[in-house]
């Protein structure tokens, strides 16, 4: 049986536009045996996912074993399922990194202020919090290496033998 559908590749610069227009993906991480997932607000700004991670968890056992990382970003509207079947979605494969500079995590704070629609300086406290000992930073980032993505609008599936 053979199936074919409406789906489609999604251009570069649609892939650039849904990742500045989204806030939530999910982080896949591993330490070579074993694969790890958590979803995690973020912003997006030439080809970097910035990300805020506490100091401890499983995350950093897996960061600390292998810096390869997948950022993945869906959407799907409220209605899906009820005669909606649009969807988009975006991967982006990279190597994760701390971000341990007074301008690093300046930049960080900036792109996430802008990200989520808040004033610049809307989150100082937090950047001066962070740069008194910026080696030990809660700011990473996802050095996005190769993206790629996929959407549908009104999905159709066709199957034939």
């Amino acid at each position: 049986m053979k199936a074919k559908s409406n789906t489609r590749d999604l251009s570069p610069t649609e892939v650039d536009t849904f990742l500045r227009e989204q806030k939530v993906g999910m982080l896949s991480l591993t330490n070579g045996q074993s694969p790890y997932a958590i979803p995690l607000a973020y912003s997006y700004d030439n080809n970097f996912i910035y990300l805020t991670l506490g100091p401890q968890g499983k995350k950093m056992e897996y960061i600390g074993k292998n810096r390869n990382a997948c950022f993945t970003v869906f959407w799907v509207p409220q209605e899906y399922g009820k005669g909606n079947g649009s969807w988009k979605s975006v991967i982006c494969d990279g190597e994760i990194e701390q971000l341990t500079t007074p301008e690093e995590i300046k930049k960080a704070v900036r792109v996430l202020e802008k990200h989520m629609g808040m004033p610049q300086g809307a989150l100082d406290k937090i950047l001066e919090m962070q740069i008194k000992n910026p080696q030990a930073s809660n700011f990473w980032r996802v050095n996005v290496k190769s993206s790629r993505g996929k959407g549908v609008e009104n999905f159709k599936e066709e199957f034939s033998e």
